[in-house]
């Protein structure tokens, strides 16, 4: 499609050139400023990859906010660490002195 500069910018305000090849196209108008054109161009092919890519990218979306709402659901049901951390070194110590107690009582019987 071949348009004369001139022909463009004389174009009336709104109006444009429209140009159709298979299943491309092409419009071509005056921007909102007198001094720019404007150019919009499509395929039915790209419309389609745009489309599957859209779709699959919202059922991606869809995926990745349930697994972050379970996520978040399991982080709230965990304990807090740093009573469970207390709670794991607290009995550490309990059995270290038990297992003191045990071996210093076998070592004084002689067993």
């Amino acid at each position: 499609m071949e348009i004369p500069m001139d022909s463009l910018l004389k174009l009336p305000e709104g109006s444009s050139f429209h140009a159709k090849s298979g299943q491309a196209r092409l419009d071509i108008g005056k921007g909102k400023e007198s001094t720019t054109i404007v150019v919009y161009a499509s395929c039915d092919s790209l419309q389609r990859q745009c489309d599957y890519y859209e779709r699959s990218s919202s059922a991606w979306r869809e995926r990745y906010e349930y697994l972050t709402g379970l996520y978040e659901a399991e982080t709230k049901r965990h304990s807090n660490p740093v009573r469970t951390f207390f709670a794991g070194f607290g009995i550490g110590i309990v059995i270290t002195i038990l297992g003191m107690t045990i071996i210093k009582n076998r070592l004084k019987n002689g067993n």
